[in-house]
């Protein structure tokens, strides 16, 4: 008796979490296809794509080497790296 009442509440426990898994999938972002496939990008918009990131990196430390904390950062990585 004892251990079908035991079976009995591990059934519940198990539905109890199965519901919370589909509320949380339920209130989750809804997946698009962007998510799922994205299109293989040709080389050479590859590579200008890099350059824009590159010239956006520069400029980001550009600007954030005004401001003497980050200069003190920098002046220690370089120190570590070599």
């Amino acid at each position: 008796m004892q251990a079908q009442t035991e079976r009995e509440y591990d059934e519940y426990e198990r539905m109890a979490v199965e519901a919370i898994m589909r509320e949380r999938a339920h209130r989750a972002k809804r997946a698009k296809a962007s998510d799922l496939f994205k299109r293989p990008i040709r080389d050479e918009e590859a590579k200008d794509r890099t350059k824009s990131l590159k010239e956006q990196a520069e400029h980001a430390t550009a600007w954030l080497s005004q401001f003497e904390q980050f200069n003190e950062m920098r002046e220690e990585e370089d120190i570590s790296n070599g």
